[in-house]
């Protein structure tokens, strides 16, 4: 299968002599960039006396984002957390990895449970469903060990998608401070991508008006070409996506959301590599 590479990172770091800066503004494990390319840079930049990690992120890969609380919280003394807009779901994990935790005036803290979607035998969901309530639990510690509550209060809490403003985030014993800003950062993303159950509806109207316009046939024709597939394949995989039913409306455009306009999609001989073609170019549409 080939690989369809976008030249997109979640994350970012830089550092002078004695400190450094790391942002994360995007969906952790996004874009083919994984914990291992986080741990990579990170590498280079842990010896700084001072270390400032800059957070804007609805979450995203549980797993991934778990690694990387394991990777910053070693040395958590000399790391100071501020969370610009958002730390959703793991990225509020990733928020606790710091010795502080300072929140932009008018942001966003949430927890929940873990999710996660999979597929295989009915012993491989069993083995994730496993794994989820481990990743779970440990959250729970993270969490109940940087709040005022306890254990039980935070598991449900956790089950219930809890949101919390700066100020509440705060009396919570999460937020070590809040700073005033002249504006909270936007999302890199789609928030509505996630599902979230009880999203501040100003968080989700903020990024319907940020939206990117619709990717056309030949903007997702040329995205197959740039990551590898041939003139023919990029036809072939570009007709099955936009293909549609003949009252499902116009297709000439990829929409914003999650699916292509319409709602059939024809897909007579869908490969793996279609399926993975297609997933990425509407992270592509969505982003870009």
């Amino acid at each position: 299968m080939k690989a369809v590479n976008i030249n997109r990172r979640w994350f970012s770091m830089k550092a002078d002599e004695t400190t450094a800066e790391i942002s994360i503004f995007d969906e952790i494990g996004a874009w083919g960039v994984n914990a291992s390319d986080f741990k990579k840079e990170y590498d280079a930049i842990k010896d700084r006396k001072e270390i400032t990690l800059l957070l804007n992120s609805p979450g995203g890969d549980v797993f991934a984002g778990m690694t990387i609380y394991n990777i910053l919280a070693p040395q958590k003394e000399k790391i100071s957390v501020k969370v610009l807009g958002l730390a959703a779901s793991i990225s509020s994990v990733i928020a606790l990895a710091g010795k502080s935790m300072i929140m932009g005036e008018g942001a966003y803290f949430m927890i929940h449970n873990p999710w996660a979607i999979t597929m295989g035998t009915a012993q491989e969901i069993r083995q994730t469903a496993d794994l989820l309530d481990s990743i779970g639990s440990g959250m729970a510690d993270i969490y109940t060990a940087r709040s005022n509550s306890d254990r039980e209060e935070i598991l449900s809490l956790m089950e219930e998608e809890t949101w919390m403003t700066a100020e509440e985030a705060r009396e919570a014993g999460f937020a070590d401070s809040i700073e005033e800003t002249a504006e909270v950062a936007a999302l890199a993303c789609d928030l509505s991508k996630f599902k979230f159950q009880h999203a501040p509806k100003a968080l989700i109207e903020n990024a319907k008006r940020k939206a990117p316009p619709p990717m056309t046939k030949r903007d997702f024709e040329k995205f197959l070409r740039d990551g590898g597939y041939s003139n023919s394949e990029s036809r072939r995989i570009t007709a099955k996506i936009f293909s549609t039913s003949d009252d499902a409306g116009s297709s000439e455009e990829m929409g914003s959301g999650n699916e292509p306009k319409g709602e059939n999609v024809a897909a007579p001989i869908w490969s793996a590599a279609d399926s993975r073609a297609l997933f990425e170019a509407q992270e592509y549409a969505k982003g870009a």
